[in-house]
This record gives structure tokens, C-alpha cells and sequence, in this order.
């Protein structure tokens, strides 16, 4: 009898567990710290579940923010796909804030740098698993 508590027990904290675990930036392109000879055509956005993107900003190191269109169907989704303008040389900061389907908004920032001689051009680069800063304001 105390193996079958035990065991009930130990169920009932992993099945909470998982209803507790948020949603976060899992990669992006470009990549926390990624150093590009030229602009990518794209900036994805991947989480770990379905988010519903409220906001993204780029900014470059002369603190200019950059145009970007936003997705507005509203839905929630694990990628996002936003056009980039052209990049000049410069260190980018990119700012976005997304809201989990529990309710939750989570928000984050990365950096990635355009430089040589090939700034001002477009190109594509393959996406990376990265380490990003996440602060999720669920209980505040």
C-alpha cells in the first residue's frame, strides 16, 4: 500500500510539473552573438510551443529602430518568419515580447552583428540552437 501511495505521489508531481512549464525562445536566425558578412533576407523566431508574437524590435547600435512587419492574424505558433530591411554595418538588438496560450507573457532579447564587406547585401545562413535571455513575468 505505501508503493502505491508513493507511486500516486510521484505522478502527481511530474503530471503538475508539466502544466507549470512555460514556453521560451528556443533558437533564432541570426543566433545570439552570430557575426554576418551580410544581411539575412529573414529573422525566424522559434519557441518551444505556440506563442502569440506582441512585439519585436531591432535596433541597431546607434540605438535607430529599425522597421519590421509584424505578423497580425493573431494565432499562436512556434515560428515566426519576419522579413528583414537591408542591414548596414552595425551590432543589431533584437527585442521581441510574446504571450503563451496559458496567458503568460515572456519577453527576451539577443544581439547579432553585420560586418565587412559585404554589408548592405543580402544572404541566407543556417539557424542555430542558441542560449537566449528569457525573463518570463508569470507570478509578479
Amino acid at each position: 500500500m505505501k508503493l502505491v501511495n508513493i507511486v500516486l505521489l510521484v505522478t502527481t508531481i511530474v503530471a503538475s510539473s508539466s502544466v507549470w512549464a512555460h514556453v521560451g525562445l528556443s533558437s533564432s536566425m541570426p543566433a545570439e552573438g552570430t557575426m554576418l558578412d551580410e544581411t539575412p533576407e529573414n529573422m525566424e523566431l522559434s519557441f518551444s510551443g505556440g506563442v502569440r508574437l506582441v512585439k519585436v524590435t531591432l535596433e541597431d547600435s546607434k540605438q535607430n529602430d529599425l522597421k519590421l512587419t509584424m505578423p497580425t492574424d493573431g494565432k499562436f505558433q512556434d515560428e515566426y518568419l519576419l522579413p528583414l530591411p537591408v542591414l548596414n554595418q552595425s551590432t543589431y538588438t533584437v527585442s521581441w515580447m510574446a504571450m503563451g496560450q496559458d496567458g503568460h507573457k515572456m519577453q527576451g532579447k539577443f544581439q547579432f552583428m553585420i560586418h565587412g564587406s559585404g554589408a548592405n547585401t543580402r544572404t541566407m545562413i543556417p539557424m542555430t540552437m542558441e542560449k537566449n535571455t528569457t525573463e518570463h513575468k508569470a507570478h509578479q
